[in-house]
């Protein structure tokens, strides 16, 4: 399959599957069908069929369509549609195709839709992780299955800005979960914590403060100093957090990420890490997660984690 004469196919033309569709045709890339239900009873005059047109790419009437006239095909629809949109397709596919999902799903979704494909395509895992109205086909994307390479290897001169980051099905989609625990955990303490700043009628001042003290420096030393310094001082912390709960509580405030935190920061005091980094705070952040894992227990992750519209 070469770059000049790649034929792309895109399951789903939402909001997703249209910027891709689009930042592709402005990139090169001549052949480009795309299918969805709604673009598959589309006709001239309708909305769908108009943006199509617009950016030069052919809407295919059903899903055997695109396996027949494509060489690598980008799956982007909602999570609950991967299942579902591969039985529609599979068995039209190619052994020699490349079938990429890049839906937002749940880890064993993805590990299920490898074990579906069954050598009938070549699976790509495949999580977007910065937004794609932003950043359209250049937004930071993690790949995982045993093609993830060649996958990067043809798309990345189009402009796509793609990392492997293992060889299964289910590592990529486990990246972007994993965080999103962080990124979206992040926002719910935002919103906690300023609305305490509100309702005491400090939110302006409590807002500068926040930001200021995350700006200081880079965030990879930021993560190190948490992370470190809370395997250090969490019994501190514990205190600190109660006295905050006291506040909340007082104010009205919602409180469950506070709890939350307060609870986490207890049982990483109960693991004894400043007994076992002697009162000395770690040098890494790896140092402290394995300290964490050993107490708590491992599993093996490749054993997984607990029609397009």
């Amino acid at each position: 399959m070469e770059q000049a004469t790649l034929r792309l196919g895109i399951l789903g033309f939402g909001e997703a599957g249209f910027r891709f569709a689009k930042d592709f045709a402005q990139a090169g890339v001549a052949d480009i069908v795309v299918y969805s239900r709604t673009a598959a009873k589309a006709a001239a005059g309708d909305a769908v069929y108009e943006r199509a047109k617009e950016i030069g790419v052919q809407l295919a009437k059903s899903p055997r369509e695109v396996a027949k006239r494509a060489d690598l095909i980008i799956a982007l629809t909602p999570g609950r549609s991967v299942i579902p949109v591969l039985r529609s397709i599979r068995k039209h596919l190619r052994p020699e195709q490349i079938y990429v999902d890049a839906s937002s799903a749940a880890v064993t979704t993805m590990e299920r839709a490898a074990e579906m494909m069954n050598g009938s395509a070549r699976f790509v895992d495949a999580a977007i992780m910065s937004p794609v109205p932003l950043n359209g086909i250049k937004a930071a994307t993690v790949a995982s299955g045993e093609y993830a390479e060649q996958f990067r290897t043809l798309m990345t001169p189009y402009g796509m800005n793609i990392k492997v980051v293992g060889d299964k099905p289910g590592m990529a989609s486990a990246m972007k979960l994993i965080r999103s625990v962080c990124i979206k955990g992040l926002s719910a303490v935002l919103l906690e914590s300023l609305e305490a700043a509100q309702r005491y009628g400090v939110l302006e001042a409590a807002a500068a403060d926040i930001a200021e003290s995350i700006d200081e420096r880079p965030f990879t030393q930021n993560m190190n100093r948490y992370v470190c310094g809370t395997a250090m001082h969490a019994a501190r912390r514990v205190h600190e957090m109660a006295d905050a709960l006291a506040l909340l509580r007082s104010l009205g405030s919602s409180t469950r990420m506070t709890q939350a935190t307060r609870s986490k920061l207890d049982d990483v005091a109960q693991m004894g890490l400043r007994e076992k980094f002697s009162a000395r705070e770690p040098d890494s952040i790896a140092a402290v997660m394995e300290a964490i894992v050993a107490v708590t227990g491992s599993s093996d992750p490749g054993k997984g984690a607990g029609a397009p519209g």
